[in-house]
């Protein structure tokens, strides 16, 4: 069925998702490293995505697109090899999150014209990610008593999506998935870690609502 005419508006789009980091990590990533001492998945960072997207359509199958979108997730975990003097549990704390600025162009195969519009495309993300760790640290035999350690930084990476949309005369709902790949670095040293990466390779999967702004 065809729509009307104003579904070549240009679009504000918001976003409610999940984002799941990946599971195979590169072996500098400090989120696997971890892994290896603390009782601690990759899986355990995954959280409720939410974002925002202005939307402009290039003739009747292409759009253009800037979004914005933040993630984020606070962790409580214990050392899983060594433990205190009194037998108790080494405690610590690692919080991550993310906040991805993604440029992206979407291919419309059946264009603006009909209600229902899949869609997919790609670009690029500039992707601002905090990562912190605060507690007790066992390292080379001794212990390391309320210690922090925080940064912030950025990384660029790459971004594939596709999704599907229905679309009205001023709201436009649908669902999409985005694929992220990208790596950050700590520098020289971070939490007694050397040269230390995070991997920031996973997919969102969202539900989106759209509004039509201005007159067509």
């Amino acid at each position: 069925m065809f729509a009307p005419p104003a579904l070549a508006q240009q679009t504000l789009n918001l976003s409610l998702g999940y984002f799941m980091l990946r599971h195979d990590r590169s072996e500098a990533d400090i989120v696997l490293i971890e892994h290896h001492d603390l009782a601690l998945e990759p899986g355990d960072f995954n959280s409720v995505s939410i974002g925002g997207e202005f939307l402009v359509p290039l003739r009747e199958t292409f759009e253009v697109g800037v979004g914005v979108s933040y993630s984020g997730r606070s962790v409580s975990t214990v050392h899983g090899r060594v433990f205190n003097p009194d037998g108790s549990a080494i405690r610590r704390t690692l919080a991550f999150a993310q906040l991805p600025i993604a440029a992206t162009v979407r291919w419309l195969p059946l264009g603006v014209a009909y209600r229902v519009q899949p869609y997919a495309g790609g670009g690029l993300a500039l992707i601002r990610f905090h990562f912190r760790e605060s507690g007790d640290f066992a390292a080379r035999g001794s212990l390391f008593r309320d210690e922090q350690y925080d940064t912030s930084r950025m990384a660029i990476g790459t971004v594939i999506l596709a999704g599907l949309r229905v679309a009205g005369e001023r709201l436009v709902v649908g669902m999409e998935g985005r694929h992220q790949r990208a790596r950050g670095s700590f520098g020289p040293a971070f939490a007694r870690i050397r040269d230390a990466e995070i991997d920031l390779h996973g997919w969102t999967v969202s539900g989106t609502i759209g509004v039509r702004l201005g007159t067509p």
